[in-house]
């Protein structure tokens, strides 16, 4: 929901309602919440690449306009997805 909110796609208080709503389903809903240490943000969205889902070399995304209006694209770029990233991997989301 972060990526969808910071492409102005939904309201940015979305991705907090929906991570509140994951925390009290006992869900994981932050990088930080997963033991160990974790790969770079580039390391990670070259990982993504690997997907099954992955479509002649483009990473499929799911984003939302809102919560329960959910849809496909690949149109996301890569820095996008790198700098939201870094900022979970630094703490500062």
């Amino acid at each position: 929901f972060d990526l969808s909110a910071r492409m102005g796609l939904c309201a940015q208080e979305a991705p907090s309602r929906v991570a509140q709503h994951l925390s009290a389903m006992g869900m994981k809903s932050q990088l930080s919440d997963i033991d160990g240490a974790l790969p770079s943000a580039e390391a990670l969205v070259d990982l993504m690449a690997q997907d099954k889902k992955v479509v002649d070399g483009q990473l499929r995304f799911i984003l939302a306009r809102g919560i329960g209006q959910a849809f496909v694209t690949s149109d996301v770029e890569r820095a996008d997805v790198v700098t939201l990233l870094n900022d979970y991997l630094s703490d500062t989301v």
